[in-house]
């Protein structure tokens, strides 16, 4: 391979990377109430999805840098299923539902359902 075609593939290989994840970010395994929740979810918003799709991340502390806006996150949904949670939030079950609900609607934008689902 040439060192052309080498700086060539340096973008591609960088574009497949999460553009946010946030410090310190460490996978996790979801508790089962998170299960429960989902299904909660799911039958409010009249949608269904695999649960085990979501791949869990916590973030150390009480919240982190958001890149939806400037501010602080305490959770954030990234395309197409990852959930960041700050660790202080993680139990916290209306926001993991509401992590979940833009999972299961696949947009970060906040329709009615939101509301209606009390999330």
């Amino acid at each position: 391979m040439t060192r052309r075609t080498r700086w060539l593939l340096l973008p591609l290989l960088l574009g497949c990377l999460d553009s946010f994840a946030p410090a310190g970010a460490i996978e996790f395994t979801p508790p089962p109430a998170y299960q429960t929740w989902w299904s909660a979810i799911e039958a409010c918003a009249g949608l269904w999805a695999g649960f085990d799709r979501v791949e869990w991340y916590e973030v150390p502390g009480v919240d982190y840098p958001c890149p939806a806006y400037e501010g602080r996150c305490d959770g954030w949904w990234q395309p197409r299923h990852t959930i960041y949670l700050a660790h202080r939030w993680r139990n916290d079950r209306q926001l993991v539902e509401h992590e979940m609900l833009h999972d299961l609607l696949q947009r970060g934008d906040h329709p009615p359902v939101f509301q209606a689902c009390g999330v």
